[in-house]
């Protein structure tokens, strides 16, 4: 019987995919209200970075090599390619797309983990394929393969994210040096594609204010504890409660829906992610 140790991790990532979830829409409304979308963009991991030197000077940890590795490969490309994604296509099919990453964990989980998929994790891929593109295909809107591949591209990022952040703990990080010290180095990496139009107004600093607490220090906080107690599939699992969250909200907030094509395609991508988690044999 599990016990509550591992019952609270699953809260703590399943709290961190709620507030991920709120994200896309976030940088909607923020960019309808007037903001710079590349300040939004530049702003999340800038703002939220300045809580690494705080950590520091309270003792908790400081900035290493799991942090760099964290930071520039698994969190730069996921916030640029997501908030790209969401620009061109929406908040809901981007945020579907971005849960192509369980599957990705599945297969890759194997030789980074030492926790391989089975067959399970093989037809998992070709049934996410097949769901991404009726979800993608035409529907409420036109297609945008641009708007597709970066938002794949950001499943592909969400999946490094989680698998280097599994492999960090695994080998002795801390939860700040995955979750908050990996931040300036996500920052550095996002400038190389964020170019602002000028300096930060209050509406940018509003939002990105938003994005830097509630999208980022916050949930990465919550999921890098989740990390240290369940297998990096499981984690991906209960981060399906995102998607689910993105779709609400850009239908409350936004006015976005889904057509009958795209609602079974997104059906059939959180399946895929299903499957190919339930195919992976947890480590020992």
């Amino acid at each position: 019987m599990r016990g509550r140790g591992y019952w609270r991790s699953v809260a703590e990532a399943a709290a961190a995919a709620v507030l991920w979830g709120s994200i896309g829409v976030a940088y909607r409304l923020g960019v309808q209200a007037g903001a710079d979308g590349a300040w939004l963009i530049l702003g999340r991991p800038l703002l939220a970075a300045l809580a690494s030197p705080v950590a520091a000077l309270l003792g908790a940890g400081r900035p290493g090599k799991w942090s760099i590795a964290v930071g520039l490969l698994g969190l730069a490309p996921l916030y640029a390619t997501y908030f790209l994604a969401v620009s061109r296509i929406g908040a809901a099919l981007a945020s579907i797309l971005l849960y192509t990453a369980p599957a990705w964990v599945a297969l890759a989980s194997g030789p980074l983990l030492g926790e391989p998929p089975g067959g399970q994790g093989l037809a998992s891929m070709a049934l996410g394929l097949a769901g991404a593109v009726l979800a993608v295909g035409p529907g409420g809107g036109s297609f945008d393969a641009a708007g597709v591949l970066l938002g794949l591209a950001s499943g592909v990022s969400y999946a490094a994210y989680i698998l280097l952040s599994r492999y960090a703990q695994l080998r002795g990080a801390g939860v700040a040096g995955v979750a908050v010290h990996s931040l300036p180095f996500a920052a550095l990496g996002v400038t190389a594609v964020a170019r602002p139009r000028g300096p930060p107004g209050l509406v940018d600093l509003a939002y990105a204010s938003y994005l830097a607490c509630a999208g980022t220090l916050v949930p990465y906080t919550l999921s890098s504890r989740a990390l240290r107690r369940l297998e990096a599939h499981r984690v991906a699992v209960v981060s399906l409660v995102e998607p689910v969250t993105a779709v609400v909200l850009a239908w409350l907030l936004l006015g976005e829906r889904l057509s009958p094509l795209q609602a079974l395609g997104a059906a059939m991508v959180l399946a895929s992610s299903l499957l190919a988690t339930g195919g992976v044999r947890a480590g020992g």
